[in-house]
């Protein structure tokens, strides 16, 4: 059997939901010359190779529709939970634990740009396993999406780009489906542009070597497999068609000014787990620009920008189903935006000074902090968190790094032989603003960092917070120490289960274990 024949084998035992998909798909229009969009536009993606080698959904298909055009299908990819296999793909001991929690779930996506107003139908093929039953909700609710049902067909009408999750009933989010609606390319390369080398299935071996003399690579509609990919130095451009398909990683090293974008798929679900971050940029490697892709089954962090004044927008990523499997984190200056992340390890992340997120849609498995202050040697001053809806957060635990809001500490480099007095941090005049749960959570708080490495915090505005909390756990704000109290804690119209917090109620409505606090302030 060859490697290939492996792969598919293997997805298959791994996938009850996907399976390999063979209708062709056509692009509604050509997004291969630049221009703006029109009033009203829409574009469906090609299904890669007709779906062979790629994951697709056998439990949902989407049709989309403007008023004036007719319905087109727009592919749904699918991301299975893998069977835990130790040694399979390098998977270890500790993958058993999250790998069981979640088997036999799926997450199921689709993928396209439009203008003006879209109509979003969506067919359950698979009853059986998502039953019509009970309330069908589209959500982030500040969309104002209102779905009808009729029968096993759902439509609703978006009218500004954005990403949803359909829930059908109260279970059906565990093998749910993500509806990707991303604002009309303006910046695709045209399809002759001389700069760019045209990768066409791509392998190692084809980018290894692309010759000097292109300063882009432009990954063209269909499956690619090319491994880590560190990108060299002529290359500044790396464009993903529309229904491109990568399997591999992408890495940035004393390379700065780099532009990742397009409407493609980038996934390492033919890597080992925690063979290489999915995206990485290191040593100096600042200004990176990523926009528009989907980052997919990722085994180690999805994207990790360490450079400075980065730009991540409109970016999605999904189907990380392991620890260690962290959201984007973008360092000092960086602005995230427009972005949905699911992670099973922290979320988003702000260790550096002036990192902004906003409009950010999560969705948080059992591990991490869906926002991590800090673990431990961040230096993050004026950070700004706004517009944070969260789907679904399943902690099922109490642990340190867990929760909406959490801030860690590394007991682990302290355990490793590192010195308490080289290892720390601050996070000082914090703004986290608008954050909305969409369903219930375990644990909201918590902010109570390990002893084992000196960690301030000075300056935490939360704001305008409506958050339905189930009372699993307790909520954690604890200071170091009576000589390092977290200082400039204010609660502004944060608001847990219809009750806005008070300093009479704030303990009792949080179930809160709080000390080493100066006096929150509340208004």
């Amino acid at each position: 059997m060859n490697n290939m024949n492996i792969i598919l084998f293997a997805a298959t035992l791994m996938a009850a939901s996907c399976t390999q998909f063979n209708n062709a798909y056509e692009p509604l229009e050509n997004n291969g010359n630049k221009k703006q969009p029109d009033e009203s536009s829409l574009t469906v993606y090609p299904l890669a190779d007709d779906g062979e080698g790629v994951p697709v959904s056998t439990v949902y298909k989407v049709r989309v529709s403007q008023k004036t055009g007719t319905k087109q299908d727009s592919p749904v990819y699918c991301s299975a939970c893998p069977a835990y296999q130790l040694g399979y793909e390098n998977m270890t001991a500790t993958d058993k634990f999250p790998l069981d929690i979640f088997a036999g779930r799926s997450i199921s996506w689709t993928d396209f740009s439009f203008t003006g107003e879209v109509k979003v139908e969506v067919t359950v093929l698979d009853t059986e396993l998502v039953p019509m039953e009970g309330e069908v909700r589209v959500i982030p609710s500040r969309y104002g999406i209102t779905p009808e049902v009729s029968g096993n067909v759902i439509s609703f009408t978006m009218t500004e780009p954005g990403q949803c999750s359909v829930e059908i009933g109260q279970n059906g989010y565990k093998n749910g489906l993500m509806i990707f609606a991303n604002p009309s390319e303006t910046d695709a390369p045209a399809q002759d542009d001389e700069s760019y080398f045209y990768a066409d299935h791509a392998t190692a071996s084809t980018l290894a070597s692309v010759p000097a003399r292109y300063s882009g690579i432009y990954f063209k509609a269909g499956v690619h497999d090319i491994g880590l990919y560190n990108i060299p130095s002529h290359i500044s451009s790396v464009y993903f068609e529309g229904g491109s398909y990568v399997y591999g990683s992408l890495r940035m090293e004393s390379h700065p000014d780099v532009h990742i974008f397009g409407r493609g798929v980038l996934s390492q679900g033919r890597m080992n787990y925690r063979e290489a971050h999915c995206i990485e940029a290191v040593t100096g490697s600042d200004r990176i620009k990523l926009e528009g892709i989907t980052v997919a089954n990722n085994k180690y962090f999805s994207v990790r920008l360490v450079g400075e004044q980065n730009t991540v927008k409109w970016t999605k990523v999904i189907g990380g189903w392991t620890y260690n499997a962290d959201g984007i984190s973008a360092y000092a200056n960086s602005t995230v935006s427009n972005c949905f992340i699911w992670a099973n390890d922290d979320n988003i992340k702000c260790y550096e000074t002036g990192v902004k997120f906003n409009d950010i849609v999560c969705w948080q498995l059992n591990n991490g902090g869906l926002i991590q202050m800090n673990w431990g040697n961040g230096k993050c001053d004026k950070a700004e968190i706004k517009r944070v809806d969260i789907l679904h957060g399943e902690w099922n635990k109490e642990e340190k790094n867990r929760g909406v809001l959490s801030c860690v500490g590394n007991k682990y480099y302290y355990e490793r032989g590192g010195f308490y007095v080289d290892y720390y941090g601050w996070s000082k005049n914090w703004l986290v603003e608008d954050v909305v749960t969409e369903t219930p959570v375990s644990l909201v708080f918590m902010v109570a960092p390990y002893n084992y490495t000196p960690l301030t915090i000075d300056g935490l505005v939360l704001k305008d917070w409506n958050i339905s909390y189930d009372k699993t756990f307790s909520n954690h704000i604890e200071g170091l120490s009576e000589t390092s109290k977290i200082k400039g804690l204010v609660f502004d119209n944060v608001v847990v289960n219809g009750v806005k917090l008070s300093e009479a109620n704030y303990i009792s409505t949080l179930r809160l274990i709080s000390s080493n606090v100066d006096n929150p302030t509340f208004k």
